[in-house]
């Protein structure tokens, strides 16, 4: 890179969190000089074909590099701004997150390790988006028993009966389905 180059990066006044619309129309005509804004506001669309990919993914990596040197260096703001766009802690997005959790079921194609991740990546979601100002009466160590709700057994004993009854029907012939292990007659949640 020349310093002709890495001087025209520093023209470009780093964006806070207080000069979004300066920031926008300076660092768009910054991108129209390298020759990547048409990438960066998705007209031009990576092509399928394998030379003309390898080329557009130097660009979009030229491009990449341009907006994070225009970023602020406080990696604290950067990184609360995006959490405060991917993660609005809002009712809407918990009802969701919860919707989404308690439609979870086990597929016939799915192994129970997959059903297990899938319950897990969505509990995870649900305490990312809980609210922060709330202390007792939404403590995570209560949500222990959403997960029991949802297997309708103690989480680690179901864990470990998917995972035994999934070894057991590998090693047995096919014949006819023996879905029954998988149901328990407790309701109730230790």
């Amino acid at each position: 890179m020349s310093s002709e180059d890495h001087k025209s990066t520093n023209s470009v006044t780093k964006l806070t969190s207080n000069n979004y619309p300066t920031w926008k129309g300076d660092m768009k005509a910054y991108l129209r000089v390298k020759g990547v804004w048409l990438l960066v506001n998705g007209s031009e669309t990576c092509p399928s074909d394998a030379d003309a990919k390898a080329k557009w993914d130097v660009k979009a990596d030229k491009a990449a590099g341009e907006l994070y040197l225009a970023c602020s260096d406080d990696p604290v703001k950067i990184w609360t701004t995006l959490a405060s766009i991917h993660l609005q802690q809002r009712p809407a997005a918990r009802f969701n997150a919860w919707d989404d959790f308690f439609s979870i079921r086990k597929q016939p194609e799915e192994s129970l390790s997959t059903l297990i991740a899938w319950i897990e990546d969505g509990m995870s979601k649900i305490k990312e988006l809980r609210p922060t100002d709330i202390k007792d009466t939404y403590a995570i160590e209560k949500l222990a028993e959403l997960i029991c709700m949802t297997m309708s057994l103690y989480k680690g004993e179901l864990q470990a009966a998917f995972l035994a009854e999934e070894s057991q029907r590998r090693r047995r012939p096919e014949g006819p389905s023996t879905d029954a292990a998988l149901f328990t007659s407790s309701n109730t949640c230790t």
